[in-house]
């Protein structure tokens, strides 16, 4: 059989995802600890901008969308702080939005950064392979904020913010991914993340939430004990929490999953408020990274010379 040049490119995605599953799959870190495979977060170059930040930027212009727009493999898409927004772009939060609804759809390999979403939208950004997502503001989250799908997705968030999020900010699909959310400011929430409790594919999921400030939230978490999840807290301001983290009964066959328990564990909600420095947020924010080299246009988009 003959293989086309096509072929082979079309394949190159696939491949490199099933390349990665064993790597990704291992190394999860102890109660207390990091998740071992997220040691990649400093061999990129350092990031440009402090986090957290409790104070949203304000765009000086608005970039409308008629679809939605896909960062390929290896780009890095830098808004440099202008809002995209969908052209009719609706809020329908008892809908789950597909990929067709999104402002942004990122393909495995791609970094966005320096963006605010606007509320004209259904989904903000959907991850359908490894991504980055850094310094992203959504200033009125519809369904969700983000979402990470595919296989084995490592998607890595740092600095950025999202407010009045009804439902939840970060929704996690993957099918054995991993979540690494670092310096993000959420307020006005559901929940903080959720691990998918009744897609049609299901798998362990593993996210670790570090130095983050939440404000006014429901929970910072929901995950699935009978899939093996597993939830990293650390170093965090909350304020106005009514709990932390939901453990359900997940399943694949779509039904709404049961609560079975809340709060942390010694093998699913791997977290304690004082040991890993959960503490009351109470205006000043705490362990604030200050880059050595900022953006020069900065201080345009906060009031405050963020």
């Amino acid at each position: 059989m003959k293989v086309t040049g096509g072929l082979i490119v079309s394949l190159l995605p696939a491949l490199s995802q099933c390349a990665a599953i064993d790597r990704r799959q291992n190394g999860d870190g102890p109660q207390g600890g990091a998740d071992a495979t997220q040691g990649d977060l400093g061999a990129r170059p350092p990031p440009r901008f402090p986090f957290p930040v409790i104070e949203f930027p304000t765009a000086k212009e608005t970039v409308v969308l008629n679809e939605t727009m896909y960062i390929q493999p290896g780009q890095v898409f830098d808004g440099q702080m202008k809002r995209y927004e969908r052209a009719e772009g609706s809020c329908n939060e008892q809908a789950e939005g597909t990929d067709a609804d999104t402002v942004f759809n990122l393909l495995p390999g791609s970094t966005i950064r320096n963006v605010i979403i606007g509320k004209h939208q259904a989904e903000g950004i959907h991850a359908l392979g490894d991504a980055w997502v850094e310094n992203v503001w959504w200033e009125d989250v519809c369904e969700d904020a983000l979402t990470s799908k595919g296989l084995n997705t490592q998607l890595r968030v740092i600095g950025g913010g999202a407010r009045n999020a009804t439902d939840k900010i970060f929704q996690d699909n993957s099918l054995g991914g991993k979540f690494n959310i670092t310096g993000f400011y959420a307020e006005t929430f559901g929940t903080f993340y959720q691990s998918c409790g009744n897609c049609l594919n299901q798998a362990k999921r593993n996210v670790t939430i570090q130095n983050v400030i939440a404000i006014n939230g429901t929970r910072m978490g929901i995950i699935n004990p009978n899939y093996g999840d597993e939830y990293r807290l650390k170093d965090s301001q909350i304020k106005d929490l009514t709990r932390m983290v939901d453990k359900e009964i997940g399943n694949n066959v779509q039904t709404v999953p049961y609560t079975v328990g809340t709060g942390p564990d010694e093998k699913y909600a791997l977290y304690n408020e004082s040991r890993d420095a959960i503490t009351a947020f109470e205006g000043e924010v705490l362990n604030q990274y200050t880059p050595e080299e900022p953006y020069e246009w900065l201080s345009e988009f906060w009031t405050g010379g963020a």
